[in-house]
């Protein structure tokens, strides 16, 4: 019976497939993103440092690269679909391991699994969606699967401080460790075999070291890199300012929080949208990544009201999530469907680096300053490199990529 309704689904629409990746993303992320709301927690109860709660995000996106990095071959061996349950099983066993120990190493070794629990879900998914889907529907269909993470991201900032205040720290986790277990069931029906695996050929398709010598493939990794790590300054350290540096209520800073990945629902489908409709996805991501240059405004603490912070995380956030869907929808057009695979695990592994760069950078530099201007300063550059220097070259090193394809066979001849 299970298996005639999940035929009956897939025939119907390839968009069933996709709302299974963004299920499996956004329970993902809820046990990601459970750990910035009780960062506090950690440094007054458990007493660690503001730099070792912050590596618990640094490692955690340590193993999101190395699980995004193994993810194309894995997907190819397996398929996108068993890839990302199995993503989703880890994600379970591993964020109920955090809830039951109070031991550092124990800690980060729990976390570093659910990292890379959510790169085994990461980049099948992004391969997944943009390969049941047409072209023409790419941008949308990863701002689909993006909305997913937006909606985890949103229930783990909003519950996880009312779980702990109700309950103590270990619920959150508990509770997203049982519902990334049951999703697992669910977003494998949602999903059944679309995508499979990959044909024989794919032994003979581009490699890892053929992806990577192709420049406008790195200024592509270039790009994420640098835009994940102001998303990750932003997500981290964003609510712990709220309780050091404003005193704010648990209430407030759970709003403020919730706000920054709510706002990431409606983005990631209207740029998505708007991609696709203008035919200009780095146009569009580069007006969306320009937004967090607004986190300038809180460089100077003093007289920043409980709003401004609001209005500033809440945009920021908001072209962050909606920018970063054309972006990670780019490989098939640079290096080839046959390598897309490979390609979208390097490109999440690349964003990855820049998370786990921004995550402990971020706890350094507050603990060696004593404040976190500085951080929101570093924050507002890389955000200005971003959006004036490295999608600009970006956009043109891919413009002269489609010009050298199309142009004629003794037009390439004589540019050698």
């Amino acid at each position: 019976m299970l298996k005639q309704l999940n035929q009956l689904m897939h025939a119907r629409s390839p968009w069933v497939a996709v709302s299974g990746t963004a299920l499996a993303v956004g329970l993902s992320y809820m046990a990601i993103f459970a750990v910035p709301p009780l960062i506090t927690v950690f440094v007054d109860d458990l007493g660690l440092t503001h730099a070792e709660a912050g590596s618990l995000m640094s490692v955690c996106l340590a193993g999101f690269l190395v699980g995004s990095v193994l993810s194309g071959r894995l997907a190819a061996r397996f398929g996108p679909a068993a890839t990302i349950t199995a993503g989703l099983l880890l994600c379970a066993v591993a964020s109920a391991g955090f809830a039951l120990t109070t031991s550092l190493p124990a800690f980060l070794v729990c976390r570093a699994a659910v990292g890379f629990a959510g790169g085994l879900i990461y980049a099948p998914g992004v391969t997944l969606t943009t390969t049941v889907l047409p072209p023409r529907q790419a941008n949308i269909g990863v701002g689909v699967f993006l909305s997913g993470l937006s909606v985890g991201g949103t229930i783990a900032f909003f519950a996880t401080p009312l779980l702990e205040d109700g309950l103590g720290w270990r619920w959150p986790f508990f509770a997203f460790a049982a519902a990334n277990l049951v999703g697992a069931v669910l977003a494998r029906m949602l999903m059944g075999t679309a995508g499979g695996r990959a044909p024989a050929t794919a032994d003979r398709a581009p490699g890892a070291v053929t992806v990577l010598a192709n420049r406008t493939f790195l200024l592509l990794c270039g790009s994420l890199f640098a835009a994940l790590f102001v998303a990750y300054g932003v997500f981290t350290w964003i609510p712990p300012y709220l309780d050091e540096t404003l005193g704010l209520s648990t209430a407030q800073i759970s709003t403020t929080s919730m706000l920054m990945t709510i706002v990431g629902i409606p983005a990631t489908f209207g740029i998505g949208w708007l991609a696709d409709r203008t035919r200009r996805p780095l146009g569009v991501a580069t007006a969306a990544l320009a937004l967090p240059l607004m986190l300038a405004a809180l460089i100077r603490s003093e007289g920043v009201s409980h709003a401004t912070v609001s209005v500033v995380a809440a945009m920021s956030a908001l072209g962050i999530s909606g920018g970063l869907g054309p972006l990670y929808a780019l490989p098939p057009a640079i290096v080839g469907t046959a390598a897309a695979a490979t390609a979208s695990g390097l490109a999440a592994a690349a964003a990855m680096g820049g998370g786990i760069t921004s995550s402990y950078l971020g706890g350094f530099l507050v603990g060696a300053t004593g404040g976190y201007g500085v951080s929101f300063a570093v924050y507002t550059t890389v955000a200005a490199v971003t959006v004036l220097v490295l999608l600009p070259l970006l956009a043109l090193s891919l413009h002269r990529a489609r010009l050298a394809a199309t142009a004629p066979a003794w037009g390439r001849a004589s540019q050698r």
